[in-house]
């Protein structure tokens, strides 16, 4: 427990701000179509998010390895809950897709707690911190998205009321953030580095990077235009979907809280990290085959244990590659690679979805995931032994 005690102020800070985001997800899609926008094209309200954290991420880890984690965080908790309250009351379809791009552009603590996870844990408890990390992610996912389904109710839907509790969740975030959370000892001060372009020359880092971005790519896809699917083929709503993201939440909570903490050790984070592009590959073929609304459990449990292994095994392992004075802005690069992927998976997700049905997405993500299952494992292969050497030391 003494080797984690350091980042439980960091996972309740985190729950907090998950919550806030989970609680507006549901109604995002259903927002932009209130304001005149077109079913095909409200998942791009996902982009214009992800777009914004492309650009912000890598600056808000480069940052955190030159002013130091906990200024970061603090400034990224703030802006954001500054973000929820534009979103709150915005009155036009371009003002809500602009308080969006500013959220992403201000979303920082991801990348900035991953790095302090990686200060203050040693490599052999690093996947378990991450997970953990991953955890605190599940139990928002899990708590917000059915707070926020409640919230914005049925037959008159109330958008703001959501964004509101969500700017609440973000200020106590700050609060946790600012009296408990210490900065840590061991992070780089290296001032030479830039944040980007030395962290890509490296060959290691640049390969599990693309990894990464193609599991992000396909997650995405189904994540966007997940509500619009489940609308078209079984007629569900904002509430509906809410119930079924907050279910998918609680599997994650039950897989990074406690499976992989006790399988990464076993058969390092290689390895994992195979298994989860498999899993995923199955989502996909699920999804097709769903035929009645209690179905659609088996694809959004598959989905959420895959990704679920997959994130803190391909942070932990990341973060072992990264040198000490690129950690921030490796994590930065990593939580980029991330929101790209989720700026061109639901782009091209609706796109499949609006020219060849409502299925097509999920076959051509089979098909890409089964490109990344050969490349994670020659990845796997390339990266399992040094791992596992570096969880023995």
């Amino acid at each position: 427990m003494s080797a984690i005690r350091p980042i439980l102020p960091v996972i309740l800070a985190t729950i907090f701000n998950i919550v806030g985001m989970g609680m507006v997800v549901p109604g995002l899609p259903f927002h932009v179509t209130s304001h005149g926008g077109e079913t095909g094209v409200a998942p791009l309200i996902f982009s214009a998010f992800s777009a914004a954290a492309v650009l912000g991420a890598p600056v808000w880890g480069w940052l955190s390895d030159r002013m130091g984690r906990k200024p970061v965080l603090l400034a990224s908790a703030l802006l954001t809950a500054l973000s929820y309250l534009w979103l709150a009351n915005v009155d036009s379809l371009t003002e809500l897709y602009a308080s969006r791009i500013f959220a992403g552009l201000m979303a920082g603590w991801f990348a900035a707690s991953m790095a302090y996870i990686a200060d203050v844990t040693a490599p052999a408890d690093r996947a378990k911190g991450m997970g953990m990390l991953g955890a605190s992610f599940g139990i928002g996912f899990t708590i917000g998205p059915a707070l926020g389904a409640w919230a914005v109710g049925g037959d008159n839907p109330a958008y703001a009321l959501p964004a509101y509790a969500a700017a609440v969740c973000t200020a106590i975030c700050a609060l946790i953030t600012l009296f408990f959370v210490r900065e840590p000892e061991r992070h780089s001060t290296d001032r030479t580095v830039r944040f980007a372009t030395d962290v890509l020359r490296n060959a290691d880092i640049s390969k599990l990077l693309v990894l990464h971005f193609t599991v992000h790519l396909v997650f995405t896809a189904m994540e966007g235009v997940f509500a619009i699917w489940a609308a078209v083929k079984f007629g569900l709503g904002a509430r509906e979907v809410g119930f079924y993201l907050a279910y998918a939440g609680l599997v994650t909570v039950i897989v990074q809280g406690g499976v992989v903490r006790r399988i990464v050790p076993v058969l390092g984070e290689g390895r994992v990290i195979l298994i989860a592009v498999g899993l995923l590959m199955l989502t996909m073929a699920a999804v097709v085959a769903v035929s009645d609304v209690w179905m659609i459990l088996i694809p959004m449990g598959l989905l959420a244990v895959g990704i679920s292994l997959h994130n803190p095994a391909m942070q932990s392992l990341l973060s072992q590659v990264a040198p000490d004075q690129m950690k921030g802005g490796t994590m930065g690069n990593a939580q980029s690679a991330q929101s790209l992927a989720r700026v061109a998976g639901p782009a091209w997700g609706a796109a499949a979805f609006s020219e060849f049905g409502p299925d097509s997405p999920f076959l051509m993500g089979f098909v890409i995931l089964a490109g990344a299952f050969v490349f994670a494992l020659f990845l796997s292969r390339r990266f399992t032994k040094a791992a596992l050497a570096s969880n023995e030391a």
